[in-house]
């Protein structure tokens, strides 16, 4: 028996709701009530210049508000444990207004009649036209004769029924009903597809984050649907991948396919296989709920500790075995292809733009160019429409050589596109007076006479320095950090971070991890600059970075200690923040990444001077070569 009540939430009765709330939750007491002891007010929009309709409501409770469930549930509690009581013999789930009954046609009646009776005093209102009563076709005649008897005779009859987002009942409407939802949902793919030609981050968001979640949902609360579900990979494979990467469908490999359904984390992009995945969400929804049916089946207290414990331990075993099964996958995929082991190594590190949800408030829009180049760079795909030679230098045009080429300024540009993200993530944190850029590392540095000529010998220039006093000669150093930021790592202490971004692919470094890259030149700066700081009571971090985003150790710490200040800052969860700072720096490195792609290194445009008059003509010839 599945029970639909009439404006559930809008006929409850508020007084009784405050009462049962006041004593079974004393702790929500005081916010219920304080919230509901007054009309709720609804304001309608009227006609230009008119003043709105208000509606005040003094029953009911407001859908929307963030204790609308809770006080709900807390009201009919009584009414559910005197239903209980008086048909023990059917069981009786209820979550919000939907009730259903399981057992025989004879108690179900009894309860349905029962409902109608003591409902409206508590403001449940059923309405038997609405519900529907699942049984098998020998079983209806009986129940129709029970159900008139108990004075219900508008009761629906059927095989099946939607419940709870899924369905109940006979097993050939119930496929019936989700290849219906499996048409929908290929639909939906496919609109997706072409949606990813213009705006991949945003369908591939929208996939992952909410398309994919409903089939999913499906796979856990009904059991063997995954063979209904293979159109759904037919059109995932054939409609959504190819314009997401800019391939063809005859492009993308079984191995590519099952690389992609891995998390980001490992290596992919979270496009999970739909009919292998429903066994597994299935087996661990009924792991989770396994206490709360046994209490449903045994009419026991619920241990609300151990359900939780309980569900926690489902979703941990689900996530251990997912895991588990992506490390030997990618454990295989490197003996089998020794080339590809160390950029798997950085793609699982480098993935949090992938996660990031597209947000303009946030900055973390990325436009379809970067986004695809940056996705085909993942997996080893050269980007689409790179010219042949380089408009800088005129040497071949190769991923290698763009990401290098130092002609037209763009390896600068994106050096500081990721210093100034950083630093402005630290004016966040702390303060604009905090931060600085392009520090001096040393402000003026007594040094021998031996030195000093070695530098001038270096630098082909000459020092003149009186020997007949004994006085030691004074140089400045040039060398300046990146930023600086006061109370960083320590109050009233200031930190000097200076930004190195390498290609873990070029030549010289292939024969390394990347993790050893990156641990080499941090000490290299390390080396460099350290001493100097702390000479002056200052701290000094490297933020080394891989191109495509994999940070180093002291980078990670630097980021992880960014987002405990905005944490503080902010009010917010420390991980939720920390999360935030990888993103935004590891946009900027995406952004960087198709700028030095697509950027122009062309360095015959010069821009001319403002000349004033006539005769300033003949200097800018001369000075231009014309």
């Amino acid at each position: 028996l599945l029970v639909d009540a009439r404006n559930a939430f809008n006929e409850l009765n508020r007084y009784n709701m405050l009462w049962e709330v006041y004593h079974r939750c004393p702790p929500l007491a005081t916010i219920a009530f304080n919230r509901y002891r007054h009309h709720s007010l609804c304001f309608m929009r009227n006609e230009m210049g008119e003043d709105p309709i208000v509606i005040a409501c003094k029953e009911g409770i407001t859908q929307g508000c963030c204790l609308s469930m809770v006080c709900y549930g807390i009201a009919l509690m009584p009414l559910a444990e005197w239903l209980r009581r008086k048909v023990p013999g059917a069981l009786q789930p209820w979550y919000a207004d939907d009730l259903g009954g399981i057992g025989t046609a004879s108690d179900n009646a009894t309860m349905l009649r029962l409902l109608k009776e003591k409902g409206p005093s508590v403001g449940y209102y059923p309405e038997p036209d609405k519900s529907h009563y699942v049984c098998m076709p020998q079983d209806e005649e009986a129940a129709r004769a029970a159900f008139e008897a108990a004075d219900i005779p508008e009761l629906n009859y059927g095989r099946s029924r939607r419940y709870l987002g899924g369905v109940y009942g006979d097993a050939a409407e119930k496929e019936e009903w989700v290849k219906k939802k499996v048409e929908q949902w290929v639909y939906c793919v496919e609109v997706l597809g072409k949606c990813a030609y213009t705006q991949p981050q945003a369908a591939y968001a929208a996939f992952v984050l909410s398309l994919q979640n409903e089939w999913t949902y499906i796979s856990r609360v009904v059991p063997n649907v995954g063979p209904l579900l293979a159109p759904i990979e037919v059109a995932i494979r054939e409609k959504f991948i190819p314009p997401l990467l800019g391939i063809s469908p005859s492009e993308l490999s079984g191995e590519l396919r099952h690389l992609l359904s891995l998390s980001v984390k490992y290596a992919g992009l979270a496009i999970r296989f739909p009919v292998e995945q429903s066994e597994d969400c299935f087996k661990t929804s009924r792991q989770a709920v396994d206490n709360l049916v046994k209490s449903l089946v045994h009419r026991r207290e619920l241990c609300l500790k151990s359900h939780k414990k309980q569900a926690e331990k489902a979703r941990i075993d689900s996530q251990d075995a997912k895991q588990s099964d992506a490390e030997y996958y990618l454990t295989q995929w490197g003996k089998e292809k020794p080339g590809d082991k160390r950029r798997l190594e950085r793609i699982c590190e480098t993935g949090c733009w992938l996660t990031a949800v597209p947000n303009r408030l946030n900055g973390t829009i990325l436009s379809a160019e970067e986004f695809r180049d940056n996705l085909r760079l993942r997996y080893n795909l050269k980007p689409l429409e790179m010219p042949d030679l380089c408009d800088g230098c005129g040497a071949k045009m190769t991923v290698e050589h763009a990401l290098q080429c130092k002609v037209g300024g763009l390896v600068h540009c994106r050096h500081n596109d990721v210093t100034r993200e950083f630093g402005s993530l630290c004016k966040q944190a702390f303060t604009p007076g905090d931060v600085e850029y392009e520090p001096f590392i040393y402000s003026s540095t007594q040094r021998t006479a031996e030195e000093v000529a070695a530098a001038a010998k270096a630098e082909n220039t000459t020092q003149q320095h009186n020997a007949t006093d004994g006085s030691t000669p004074v140089t400045t150093k040039e060398e300046r950090g990146d930023v600086m930021v006061s109370h960083f790592w320590q109050r009233q202490r200031r930190t000097v971070f200076d930004t190195r971004i390498t290609d873990a692919d070029c030549r010289s470094y292939r024969n390394k991890a990347p993790s050893a890259v990156l641990r080499q030149q941090e000490r290299e700066k390390i080396r460099k600059y350290k001493e100097a700081c702390l000479e002056r009571r200052r701290d000094f971090t490297p933020l080394c970075f891989t191109a495509d985003g994999m940070p180093g150790r002291e980078a990670l710490n630097a980021m992880r200690q960014l987002g405990t200040h905005l944490a503080e800052k902010w009010e917010r969860q420390r991980s939720q923040m920390v999360f935030y700072v990888r993103t935004r720096m590891s946009l900027a490195l995406v952004r960087a990444n198709s700028l030095l792609l697509r950027g122009s290194r062309d360095r015959q445009h010069r821009i001319r001077p403002l000349i004033e008059n006539g005769p300033g003509m003949s200097n800018w010839h001369t000075w231009s070569g014309e």
